[in-house]
């Protein structure tokens, strides 16, 4: 997908195009693996002298909430973003457990889980959410 087009998604959702936002998606864009918000902060203080870790922040949850980034839960327990790379519909997402590779996954066999949850213990599935880990085809 484009910088543009996630430029776009960001200003539907009533975000502001700055300079920051639009470095964070390039930074992004050019990785197929996550981040931490503190790498992202190293990544950018050349260009941004004197921004913060809280700002960074900010701007990762704003691209969340936007749906240009997805939060990746890590076993260090430490946060991770990667870009989401197919925004406009329903996947989820391998992360590779070596070399942090972040690849969509176009399937949800959920139904089943649905039904069961439904019909055993009498609850509505209103979303989900799913991250396989293991090991990518060059790490394995």
């Amino acid at each position: 997908m484009k910088i543009e087009l996630y430029l776009q998604q960001l200003k539907e959702q009533g975000f502001k195009i700055t300079p920051k936002r639009k470095a964070i998606i390039e930074l992004f864009s050019k990785k197929k693996s996550y981040l931490s918000p503190q790498e992202v902060l190293e990544k950018l203080t050349n260009n941004f002298p004197g921004i913060s870790v809280s700002t960074v922040y900010r701007i990762l949850e704003e691209l969340q909430d936007a749906g240009i980034l997805v939060k990746i839960g890590h076993e260090d327990r430490q946060l991770y973003y990667s870009l989401c790379r197919m925004p406009d519909q329903h996947h989820h997402h391998f992360i590779c457990r070596k070399c942090r590779r972040v690849e969509e996954v176009d399937l949800c066999n959920f139904k089943e889980f649905e039904r069961f949850i439904s019909k055993n213990l009498d609850c509505k599935v209103e979303n989900h959410s799913v991250q396989i880990g293991g090991l990518c085809s060059r790490c394995k």
